[in-house]
């Protein structure tokens, strides 16, 4: 009995031993490869275990912002590459990964006429973060469009593809600085906008 526990601790304790010593082994590899690399001017490559975007590993100024476009088939329709602004500089990944999260909501009018889908931040490292902007069909645009046929107002859905209403209102019976206007074509963002017109100059 007393032998088969010594000998299980003694087993135990070899095992602890060998592997200790090839731990100490692997550092020192390690530390000579990196202090060879530093003398011959290199910069030792960073552990693989190491996550980037913590910690100290921020935007700098010198950090390359990539910024790539794909339309709904999935086909790349741009691709931008400049330095972080200031705007950027000092972020980590998390703050990397809320701003791409949010951007939609605050994107300009005409990403979202586009088809913006969603922003994602596709990779992160204080050298290079690259963004993904995901784009499907573009969205028809809302309103009317107030034009001119046969000297008579009519009205047309914003992308002029087909006739929203006729009216009776005579070209000539309105202002000459709306004519001119109509002739360009008038936009209304809605049907209350485009009722407001048509009761104002049909009386």
């Amino acid at each position: 009995m007393w032998k088969r526990l010594l000998l299980i601790i003694g087993m135990a304790l070899l095992i602890v031993i060998i592997g200790y010593q090839i731990s100490f082994i692997r550092t020192r590899e390690r530390i000579h490869k990196e202090d060879s690399l530093q003398e011959q001017g290199q910069n030792p490559e960073p552990e693989s275990s190491v996550t980037v975007g913590t910690g100290t590993d921020k935007v700098t100024k010198d950090t390359r912002i990539i910024m790539e476009s794909y339309d709904a088939a999935g086909d790349l329709i741009r691709r931008e590459e400049t330095m972080a602004g200031a705007e950027f500089v000092g972020n980590n990944r998390l703050d990397m990964l809320v701003y791409a999260g949010t951007y939609r909501e605050q994107a300009p009018e005409q990403e979202e006429k586009d088809g913006l889908e969603r922003m994602v931040l596709e990779s992160y490292s204080p050298d290079c973060v690259t963004f993904v902007k995901y784009y499907g069909e573009p969205k028809e645009e809302e309103g009317f469009l107030i034009g001119v046929k046969d000297n008579a107002v009519i009205v047309y859905l914003a992308d002029r593809s087909e006739v929203y209403e006729y009216t009776n209102i005579e070209l000539w019976s309105l202002p000459a600085e709306i004519q001119y206007d109509l002739v360009e074509g008038i936009y209304v963002k809605n049907e209350q906008e485009l009722f407001d017109f048509l009761q104002t100059y049909s009386s």
